[in-house]
Protein backbone atom coordinates (compact mmCIF):
# COMPACT_ATOMS: atom_id res chain seq x y z
CA UNK A 1 0.00 0.00 0.00
CA UNK A 2 1.23 3.42 -0.74
CA UNK A 3 1.99 5.24 2.54
CA UNK A 4 3.55 8.45 1.11
CA UNK A 5 1.69 11.63 0.63
CA UNK A 6 -0.85 11.95 -2.22
CA UNK A 7 1.63 13.28 -4.78
CA UNK A 8 -0.82 15.68 -7.63
CA UNK A 9 2.42 17.49 -8.08
CA UNK A 10 3.09 16.53 -11.46
CA UNK A 11 7.15 15.71 -12.10
CA UNK A 12 7.88 18.58 -14.02
CA UNK A 13 6.51 21.00 -11.70
CA UNK A 14 9.39 23.68 -11.42
CA UNK A 15 10.38 26.47 -9.41
CA UNK A 16 8.57 29.29 -12.16
CA UNK A 17 5.42 27.54 -11.55
CA UNK A 18 3.21 29.41 -9.44
CA UNK A 19 0.35 27.67 -7.88
CA UNK A 20 -2.86 28.56 -5.58
CA UNK A 21 -4.44 26.35 -3.81
CA UNK A 22 -7.85 27.13 -2.58
CA UNK A 23 -10.62 25.78 -0.38
CA UNK A 24 -13.35 26.52 2.05
CA UNK A 25 -12.88 24.25 4.92
CA UNK A 26 -15.28 23.27 7.45
CA UNK A 27 -12.37 21.96 10.01
CA UNK A 28 -9.52 19.70 9.83
CA UNK A 29 -10.48 16.83 8.44
CA UNK A 30 -9.24 14.16 5.62
CA UNK A 31 -10.13 16.69 2.56
CA UNK A 32 -7.74 19.27 4.75
CA UNK A 33 -4.84 17.19 5.55
CA UNK A 34 -4.60 16.25 1.61
CA UNK A 35 -4.52 20.00 0.86
CA UNK A 36 -1.88 20.50 3.13
CA UNK A 37 0.06 17.78 1.87
CA UNK A 38 -0.14 19.04 -1.22
CA UNK A 39 0.93 22.34 -0.94
CA UNK A 40 3.78 21.29 0.64
CA UNK A 41 4.58 18.63 -1.41
CA UNK A 42 4.44 21.08 -4.19
CA UNK A 43 6.85 23.25 -2.61
CA UNK A 44 9.43 20.93 -1.65
CA UNK A 45 9.16 20.39 -5.55
CA UNK A 46 10.23 23.89 -5.52
CA UNK A 47 7.20 25.06 -6.89
CA UNK A 48 5.66 28.41 -5.77
CA UNK A 49 2.36 27.88 -3.99
CA UNK A 50 0.30 29.18 -1.61
CA UNK A 51 -2.54 28.02 0.56
CA UNK A 52 -5.60 29.91 0.49
CA UNK A 53 -8.22 29.65 2.79
CA UNK A 54 -11.69 30.96 2.18
CA UNK A 55 -13.05 32.33 5.76
CA UNK A 56 -15.72 30.22 7.10
CA UNK A 57 -17.94 32.89 8.74
CA UNK A 58 -19.81 29.66 10.70
CA UNK A 59 -16.68 28.93 12.69
CA UNK A 60 -15.00 30.63 15.26
CA UNK A 61 -11.55 29.30 14.04
CA UNK A 62 -10.15 28.58 11.04
CA UNK A 63 -8.12 25.15 11.75
CA UNK A 64 -6.93 24.79 8.05
CA UNK A 65 -5.02 27.76 7.74
CA UNK A 66 -4.27 28.05 11.38
CA UNK A 67 -2.36 24.95 10.76
CA UNK A 68 -0.59 26.02 7.63
CA UNK A 69 0.78 28.63 9.67
CA UNK A 70 1.86 26.34 12.45
CA UNK A 71 3.47 24.41 9.61
CA UNK A 72 5.39 27.22 8.20
CA UNK A 73 3.34 27.16 4.69
CA UNK A 74 3.08 30.53 2.67
CA UNK A 75 -1.09 31.06 3.81
CA UNK A 76 -3.14 33.82 3.34
CA UNK A 77 -7.17 34.25 4.64
CA UNK A 78 -9.65 35.16 2.49
CA UNK A 79 -12.35 37.22 3.38
CA UNK A 80 -15.92 35.99 3.48
CA UNK A 81 -19.31 36.79 5.23
CA UNK A 82 -21.71 35.34 3.47
CA UNK A 83 -22.59 32.38 0.92
CA UNK A 84 -21.21 34.97 -1.77
CA UNK A 85 -19.03 37.24 -1.23
CA UNK A 86 -17.77 40.21 -3.48
CA UNK A 87 -15.39 40.63 -1.25
CA UNK A 88 -14.26 36.61 -1.36
CA UNK A 89 -13.63 37.53 -5.45
CA UNK A 90 -11.77 40.78 -5.26
CA UNK A 91 -9.32 39.22 -2.99
CA UNK A 92 -8.46 35.95 -4.82
CA UNK A 93 -7.99 38.32 -7.97
CA UNK A 94 -5.10 40.19 -6.00
CA UNK A 95 -3.40 36.74 -5.20
CA UNK A 96 -3.80 35.85 -8.76
CA UNK A 97 -2.39 38.59 -10.50
CA UNK A 98 0.19 39.15 -7.60
CA UNK A 99 1.59 35.89 -7.90
CA UNK A 100 1.12 35.60 -11.69
CA UNK A 101 -0.51 32.38 -11.05
CA UNK A 102 -0.22 29.98 -13.50
CA UNK A 103 -2.35 27.54 -11.75
CA UNK A 104 -5.51 27.73 -9.17
CA UNK A 105 -6.50 24.12 -7.95
CA UNK A 106 -8.94 24.22 -6.11
CA UNK A 107 -10.95 21.45 -3.32
CA UNK A 108 -14.29 22.10 -2.83
CA UNK A 109 -17.59 23.25 -4.84
CA UNK A 110 -17.28 26.94 -2.83
CA UNK A 111 -13.98 27.16 -3.98
CA UNK A 112 -14.80 26.17 -7.95
CA UNK A 113 -17.04 28.63 -7.82
CA UNK A 114 -15.09 31.40 -6.76
CA UNK A 115 -12.11 30.54 -8.44
CA UNK A 116 -14.07 30.34 -12.16
CA UNK A 117 -15.73 33.87 -11.25
CA UNK A 118 -11.98 35.26 -10.39
CA UNK A 119 -10.42 34.07 -13.55
CA UNK A 120 -13.30 34.82 -16.23
CA UNK A 121 -11.12 37.53 -17.84
CA UNK A 122 -8.01 35.60 -17.24
CA UNK A 123 -7.83 32.51 -19.34
CA UNK A 124 -3.93 32.04 -19.04
CA UNK A 125 -4.42 30.67 -15.38
CA UNK A 126 -5.01 26.86 -15.90
CA UNK A 127 -8.33 25.34 -13.68
CA UNK A 128 -7.69 22.51 -11.58
CA UNK A 129 -10.15 20.77 -9.50
CA UNK A 130 -9.56 18.12 -6.71
CA UNK A 131 -12.79 16.30 -5.26
CA UNK A 132 -12.54 14.56 -2.59
CA UNK A 133 -15.95 13.01 -2.23
CA UNK A 134 -19.62 14.16 -2.82
CA UNK A 135 -21.82 14.75 0.23
CA UNK A 136 -25.30 14.00 -0.83
CA UNK A 137 -27.13 14.40 2.85
CA UNK A 138 -29.50 16.53 1.78
CA UNK A 139 -31.46 18.10 -1.27
CA UNK A 140 -29.24 21.39 -0.92
CA UNK A 141 -26.30 19.33 -0.95
CA UNK A 142 -27.61 17.24 -4.28
CA UNK A 143 -28.56 20.42 -6.02
CA UNK A 144 -24.77 22.33 -5.01
CA UNK A 145 -22.93 18.96 -6.17
CA UNK A 146 -25.21 18.86 -9.72
CA UNK A 147 -24.19 22.76 -9.94
CA UNK A 148 -20.75 21.67 -9.17
CA UNK A 149 -19.83 19.34 -12.24
CA UNK A 150 -21.51 21.57 -13.88
CA UNK A 151 -19.52 23.84 -13.59
CA UNK A 152 -16.25 21.46 -13.41
CA UNK A 153 -17.13 21.23 -17.35
CA UNK A 154 -15.35 24.65 -17.70
CA UNK A 155 -11.91 23.45 -15.62
CA UNK A 156 -8.61 22.30 -17.35
CA UNK A 157 -8.20 18.78 -15.21
CA UNK A 158 -10.23 17.40 -12.66
CA UNK A 159 -8.76 15.21 -9.85
CA UNK A 160 -10.10 12.18 -8.35
CA UNK A 161 -9.81 9.61 -5.37
CA UNK A 162 -12.47 7.02 -6.80
CA UNK A 163 -13.69 5.53 -10.20
CA UNK A 164 -17.12 6.27 -8.82
CA UNK A 165 -16.20 9.75 -9.42
CA UNK A 166 -14.85 9.25 -12.81
CA UNK A 167 -17.92 7.70 -14.00
CA UNK A 168 -20.41 9.98 -12.78
CA UNK A 169 -18.46 12.49 -14.34
CA UNK A 170 -18.18 10.79 -17.75
CA UNK A 171 -22.07 10.89 -17.35
CA UNK A 172 -21.66 14.51 -17.30
CA UNK A 173 -20.25 14.96 -20.53
CA UNK A 174 -16.70 15.94 -18.74
CA UNK A 175 -14.10 14.75 -21.49
CA UNK A 176 -11.93 10.85 -20.37
CA UNK A 177 -8.57 13.12 -20.67
CA UNK A 178 -9.43 15.66 -18.23
CA UNK A 179 -9.75 13.41 -15.45
CA UNK A 180 -7.41 11.93 -13.37
CA UNK A 181 -7.38 9.24 -11.06
CA UNK A 182 -4.88 9.83 -8.34
CA UNK A 183 -5.13 7.53 -5.05
CA UNK A 184 -4.78 9.50 -1.32
CA UNK A 185 -1.66 8.33 0.66
CA UNK A 186 -1.01 9.26 4.30
CA UNK A 187 2.94 10.07 5.76
CA UNK A 188 4.01 7.24 7.77
CA UNK A 189 2.89 6.91 11.12
CA UNK A 190 5.58 7.06 13.87
CA UNK A 191 3.27 5.10 16.64
CA UNK A 192 3.72 6.52 19.91
CA UNK A 193 3.26 3.53 22.13
CA UNK A 194 1.75 5.51 25.70
CA UNK A 195 0.61 2.68 27.77
CA UNK A 196 -2.49 1.50 27.34
CA UNK A 197 -3.67 1.90 31.04
CA UNK A 198 -2.74 5.36 30.73
CA UNK A 199 -4.12 6.17 27.45
CA UNK A 200 -7.48 4.75 28.48
CA UNK A 201 -7.55 6.32 31.85
CA UNK A 202 -6.88 10.00 30.03
CA UNK A 203 -9.48 8.51 27.46
CA UNK A 204 -12.58 7.60 29.82
CA UNK A 205 -12.25 4.21 28.88
CA UNK A 206 -12.71 1.86 31.56
CA UNK A 207 -11.62 -1.78 32.23
CA UNK A 208 -9.92 -3.76 29.55
CA UNK A 209 -12.53 -4.78 26.89
CA UNK A 210 -12.14 -4.22 23.07
CA UNK A 211 -12.15 -1.10 22.06
CA UNK A 212 -13.91 0.01 18.77
CA UNK A 213 -13.22 3.55 17.21
CA UNK A 214 -15.30 5.85 14.51
CA UNK A 215 -12.82 8.58 13.55
CA UNK A 216 -14.84 10.90 11.62
CA UNK A 217 -16.36 14.21 11.45
CA UNK A 218 -19.66 14.18 13.62
CA UNK A 219 -22.02 15.02 10.47
CA UNK A 220 -25.03 12.75 8.60
CA UNK A 221 -23.32 11.35 5.93
CA UNK A 222 -20.65 9.24 8.22
CA UNK A 223 -24.05 7.56 9.59
CA UNK A 224 -22.86 7.58 13.30
CA UNK A 225 -25.93 7.60 14.45
CA UNK A 226 -27.26 4.22 13.06
CA UNK A 227 -23.67 2.78 14.45
CA UNK A 228 -24.35 4.48 18.33
CA UNK A 229 -28.27 2.52 18.22
CA UNK A 230 -26.91 -0.68 16.94
CA UNK A 231 -24.12 -0.48 19.67
CA UNK A 232 -26.64 -1.60 22.13
CA UNK A 233 -26.59 -5.42 20.94
CA UNK A 234 -22.58 -5.07 21.57
CA UNK A 235 -22.80 -4.15 24.95
CA UNK A 236 -25.37 -6.48 25.73
CA UNK A 237 -23.68 -9.38 24.02
CA UNK A 238 -19.94 -8.03 25.73
CA UNK A 239 -20.98 -5.54 29.10
CA UNK A 240 -16.62 -4.51 28.96
CA UNK A 241 -16.52 -3.35 25.14
CA UNK A 242 -16.20 0.28 24.50
CA UNK A 243 -17.00 2.64 21.42
CA UNK A 244 -14.42 5.59 20.67
CA UNK A 245 -15.97 8.20 18.78
CA UNK A 246 -13.38 10.64 17.73
CA UNK A 247 -13.83 13.72 15.90
CA UNK A 248 -16.43 16.93 15.77
CA UNK A 249 -18.92 18.54 13.65
CA UNK A 250 -22.42 19.74 13.85
CA UNK A 251 -23.99 16.11 14.55
CA UNK A 252 -21.77 15.82 17.99
CA UNK A 253 -24.57 17.54 20.41
CA UNK A 254 -27.52 15.11 19.12
CA UNK A 255 -25.05 11.83 19.43
CA UNK A 256 -24.50 12.63 22.91
CA UNK A 257 -28.18 13.22 23.40
CA UNK A 258 -28.67 9.78 21.49
CA UNK A 259 -26.04 7.95 23.85
CA UNK A 260 -27.49 9.37 26.94
CA UNK A 261 -31.44 8.28 25.41
CA UNK A 262 -29.91 5.01 25.08
CA UNK A 263 -28.41 4.79 28.24
CA UNK A 264 -24.85 4.12 26.79
CA UNK A 265 -22.36 6.81 28.33
CA UNK A 266 -20.72 4.26 30.27
CA UNK A 267 -19.84 2.43 27.00
CA UNK A 268 -19.48 5.48 24.40
CA UNK A 269 -16.67 8.20 24.62
CA UNK A 270 -16.48 11.22 22.37
CA UNK A 271 -12.90 12.23 22.25
CA UNK A 272 -13.25 15.24 19.65
CA UNK A 273 -10.96 15.96 17.16
CA UNK A 274 -7.65 14.57 18.20
CA UNK A 275 -4.16 15.78 16.33
CA UNK A 276 -2.64 12.88 18.08
CA UNK A 277 -3.44 9.92 16.35
CA UNK A 278 -0.79 8.25 16.48
CA UNK A 279 -1.25 7.95 20.35
CA UNK A 280 -4.97 6.35 19.59
CA UNK A 281 -4.35 3.64 17.28
CA UNK A 282 -2.45 1.09 19.38
CA UNK A 283 -5.46 1.32 21.45
CA UNK A 284 -8.26 0.52 18.64
CA UNK A 285 -9.12 -2.95 18.19
CA UNK A 286 -11.50 -2.35 15.35
CA UNK A 287 -12.17 0.50 13.23
CA UNK A 288 -15.88 1.35 12.16
CA UNK A 289 -16.62 3.44 9.31
CA UNK A 290 -20.09 3.33 8.40
CA UNK A 291 -20.56 6.07 5.87
CA UNK A 292 -23.14 6.04 3.64
CA UNK A 293 -20.56 8.18 1.38
CA UNK A 294 -17.07 8.14 0.97
CA UNK A 295 -14.17 9.00 -2.18
CA UNK A 296 -10.81 7.53 -0.55
CA UNK A 297 -11.05 8.23 3.24
CA UNK A 298 -7.67 8.78 4.52
CA UNK A 299 -8.88 6.77 7.90
CA UNK A 300 -8.75 3.67 6.39
CA UNK A 301 -5.05 3.69 5.18
CA UNK A 302 -4.06 5.06 8.11
CA UNK A 303 -6.06 2.14 10.20
CA UNK A 304 -4.43 -0.71 7.71
CA UNK A 305 -0.95 1.09 8.21
CA UNK A 306 -1.47 0.08 11.83
CA UNK A 307 -3.12 -3.16 11.29
CA UNK A 308 -5.71 -2.74 12.59
CA UNK A 309 -9.03 -4.51 11.23
CA UNK A 310 -12.18 -2.64 9.53
CA UNK A 311 -15.25 -3.04 9.24
CA UNK A 312 -16.70 0.00 6.75
CA UNK A 313 -19.38 0.41 4.38
CA UNK A 314 -18.63 -0.40 0.76
CA UNK A 315 -19.25 3.44 -0.68
CA UNK A 316 -16.13 4.88 -2.53
CA UNK A 317 -13.22 3.14 -3.20
CA UNK A 318 -13.09 1.54 0.09
CA UNK A 319 -13.75 -1.92 -1.08
CA UNK A 320 -11.01 -1.59 -3.47
CA UNK A 321 -8.86 -0.67 0.15
CA UNK A 322 -9.98 -3.92 1.39
CA UNK A 323 -9.91 -5.90 -1.56
CA UNK A 324 -6.60 -7.63 -0.46
CA UNK A 325 -7.06 -8.18 2.71
CA UNK A 326 -7.96 -10.54 5.55
CA UNK A 327 -8.38 -8.10 8.44
CA UNK A 328 -11.43 -6.14 6.29
CA UNK A 329 -15.00 -6.32 6.24
CA UNK A 330 -17.35 -4.84 4.07
CA UNK A 331 -21.25 -4.15 4.16
CA UNK A 332 -23.84 -2.66 1.98
CA UNK A 333 -24.05 1.20 3.48
CA UNK A 334 -26.81 1.79 5.88
CA UNK A 335 -27.10 -2.24 6.72
CA UNK A 336 -27.70 -2.89 10.40
CA UNK A 337 -25.47 -5.89 10.02
CA UNK A 338 -22.21 -3.96 10.54
CA UNK A 339 -22.72 -3.29 14.03
CA UNK A 340 -23.31 -7.64 14.48
CA UNK A 341 -20.04 -7.74 12.80
CA UNK A 342 -18.84 -5.35 15.47
CA UNK A 343 -20.18 -7.55 18.00
CA UNK A 344 -17.59 -10.23 16.71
Amino acid sequence: MNTSPPNHADARTTASTSILQLRSSAGLYGADRVVLALDEGLRQRGARSRLLSIHNYLLDTQPLHEAALAAGQDAVLLPCRGRIDTRTIAALVTQIDALRVDVLHVHDYKSAFYAWLATRRRPQVRLVATLHGWVEASSALRLYNKLEIALLRRFDALVVVAESQSERLLRAGVPHARIHQIDNGIADLAADRTPTAQLRTELGIDGDGPVFAAVARLSPEKNLSQLISAFTAVVAANGAARLLIVGDGPERQALEAQVARLGLQACVRFAGTRTDMARIYPLIDCLVLPSLSEGMPLVVLEAMACEIPVIASAVGDVPRLLANTQHGCLLPPGDEAMVRRVGC
